[in-house]
């Protein structure tokens, strides 16, 4: 009969000892995501969005894109959706027409994962690009950029249409706009045949 208890104890204390070793790997899986989670703030964010308005359109760093941007972000220009590189293309042009151009983050605020920036653009029109011919004439833009960021980088962006008022202040006839956006149309068309890094090197 001692024998008897003495078994059931050993084996009692056996079983108490295997479920407490099996708890803890348990607790140690369940906490183990939250310390690598990469934590972005809405600063960080905020930040990044004012380095795309400074530092790209402003400064003409494009080499620095992809330390904004990530790779396969879409943007949008109100109806017109484009990968990264014809959206970037797009920007080279505008700085080449207006050299001076200083894009101005008037106001930015965050919400979660998106940062939306009230932005203004002046410059003025000195330069060659987008096929036009300079035209002397300074160029003052407001609009709206909304930006959503994931690890750090924009995955997607929106910005309001701009080119209508754009070619209002320059002058441009509707038929010389038509054919700058019959131009960047095909521009787009060529790049879905084309990988990106390949159509930008022709842009």
């Amino acid at each position: 009969m001692k024998y008897r208890v003495l078994g059931l104890m050993i084996t009692m204390g056996v079983a108490l000892v295997i479920a407490h070793a099996q708890k803890k790997p348990a607790t140690s899986a369940r906490t183990a995501p939250a310390q690598v989670k990469p934590n972005v703030s809405s600063e960080q964010n905020k930040a990044a969005a004012r380095r795309a308005l400074e530092e790209l359109f402003t400064q003409g760093r494009f080499g620095e894109v992809n330390q904004i941007y990530a790779p396969n972000c879409r943007v949008q220009f109100g109806g017109r959706s484009e990968s990264l590189s014809q959206a970037v293309a797009e920007a080279r042009g505008w700085k080449s027409a207006a050299p001076d151009l200083v894009m101005t983050a008037n106001q930015i605020t965050a919400n979660g994962d998106e940062v939306i920036v009230n932005w203004t653009a002046r410059g003025t029109h000195t330069g060659q690009g987008h096929g036009l011919k300079p035209t002397g004439k300074h160029v003052n833009m407001r609009g709206r950029s909304v930006f959503r960021f994931a690890n750090g980088k924009i995955v997607e962006a929106s910005t309001d249409e701009y080119q209508t008022e754009l070619f209002r202040q320059l002058g441009v006839s509707k038929t010389t706009a038509s054919m700058v956006d019959n131009t960047e149309k095909l521009w787009a068309a060529i790049s879905q045949m084309f990988p990106d890094p390949l159509y930008a090197s022709l842009r």
